[in-house]
């Protein structure tokens, strides 16, 4: 039966992928016509240090509530855990705003590419992509796919209609509003809507309030702050990407090709990541992962790369403005680090589900150094193709080391 739910669970989460997958592209051909290469790279780099202050400033608090969510004793305890772990992003939320707005007015960056305005009126709003960081924690750890689903790909459907809306009201009849305004604050409410709907269904309880906070705190400095340093070093200075492309850019229209080009190649995380999520539970209480699951997932991934790379080039020429066109090659090349990060990703969710946040934490100082380096030696001489080279290095050093990790953790058990 155990068995049977794993599949109907991957099944869901992959059938809603590839759904989401269409939906998504063409909410982006649509925003990236609007907004322009320039407008569109200024969108997403905003997205982009809202991401890495979440990651800086997290302290690892999210990763150990999933932690304590996986173990709890019955609903009531998990419930309890929800709203303990609110509070906690409440917090979180608001160091973060005050850090954003001393980071805007001291970083020439913002004045410089034109934008410092409009980041100082979205900051407040912030809230509602952390909430999303927070439900990606715990929704997994209590086995709430379906839940999951919603709150992933529902925002992806009302984006979409946002998308209608651009293309046959704003883009026919010309008018003139600001196209960072209206995308950034048509993204946030297709988020708030779904995301305060899911949690109205997990019905967080804020009973033993100080209790549940001492317990997320607990496991915190036994596991989520190890997690949170390596975070540091990995995830840290893969969001750090962008940034420094924009800061040795004219413009963002690099930063832009370069998340569109991982945009287009994410599909190929989608597969090992559906898989780990909803076996994520039951790794728990496994001695090493399944060799046939291995197996099924490295086919399916290895089809969907050779399937991108015959794509991509009609699927740019056909729907985006000549301007884009320097994501065919960046595609290429970022497909294959996005690959190597899925297969990794999937190592490490076992790895996470058996509490080894020693191991994710060296993997991630290898990976962040890796990162870094490849970052300050490629970015500034070749931008936007040396930050998709960056890309690939770090995903290969990131595979070989959760590799071996792995192979010790099953060894020792």
């Amino acid at each position: 039966m155990r068995a049977d739910q794993h599949m109907r669970q991957s099944f869901s989460l992959m059938f809603w992928n590839f759904i989401g997958i269409p939906l998504g592209i063409f909410t982006n051909i649509v925003i990236t016509r609007y907004m322009g290469a320039e407008s569109y790279g200024d969108f997403l780099y905003i997205q982009r240090v809202f991401e890495l202050a979440f990651i800086v400033l997290g302290f690892g608090v999210l990763q150990s509530l999933n932690r304590v969510v996986l173990l709890a004793k019955d609903d009531e305890h998990r419930k309890q855990l929800f709203g303990s772990g609110l509070i906690c992003l409440l917090i979180i939320y608001l160091v973060i705003s005050i850090a954003l707005y001393i980071f805007a007015f001291i970083s020439p960056n913002f004045r410089e590419k034109g934008i410092l305005d409009v980041f100082l009126v979205i900051i407040p709003f912030s809230l509602i992509p952390f909430l999303l960081q927070y439900l990606e924690q715990v929704l997994p750890s209590c086995n709430k796919i379906n839940w999951l689903i919603i709150q992933r790909y529902v925002p992806r459907i009302f984006f979409f209609m946002v998308g209608l809306f651009i293309f046959f009201f704003i883009m026919r009849r010309n008018i003139s509003w600001n196209p960072i305004f209206v995308v950034w604050f048509s993204f946030l409410l297709s988020q708030l809507i779904v995301y305060l709907s899911v949690l109205q269904k997990m019905k967080p309880n804020f009973k033993n309030l100080k209790k549940r906070i001492n317990e997320i705190w607990i496991c915190n400095k036994e596991y989520g702050i190890q997690v949170y340093v390596g975070n540091l070093f990995s995830t840290a200075f893969t969001a750090l990407i962008p940034v420094i492309l924009s800061m040795v850019s004219i413009n963002n229209s690099g930063v832009g090709f370069y998340a569109l080009s991982l945009t287009l190649s994410a599909p190929l995380s989608f597969i090992p990541i559906v898989i780990a999520t909803s076996h994520y539970q039951e790794f728990a209480n496994y001695d090493s992962i399944p060799k046939k699951l291995l197996l099924v997932t490295f086919c399916i991934s290895m089809i969907a790369l050779i399937g991108l790379w015959a794509l991509v080039k009609p699927f740019i020429t056909l729907f985006y403005t000549e301007e884009f066109f320097p994501v065919i090659m960046l595609t290429i090349i970022t497909s294959i680090g996005t690959l190597l990060y899925g297969f990794s990703d999937f190592f490490s969710r076992f790895l996470m589900s058996k509490g080894k946040g020693v191991m994710l934490r060296n993997s991630s100082f290898i990976v962040g150094f890796t990162t870094l380096i490849c970052s300050l030696l490629l970015i500034p001489s070749l931008q936007a193709v040396g930050a998709a080279i960056t890309h690939v290095v770090a995903g290969f050093v990131y595979l070989v080391i959760i590799v071996i990790y792995y192979n010790k953790s099953i060894t020792s058990n």
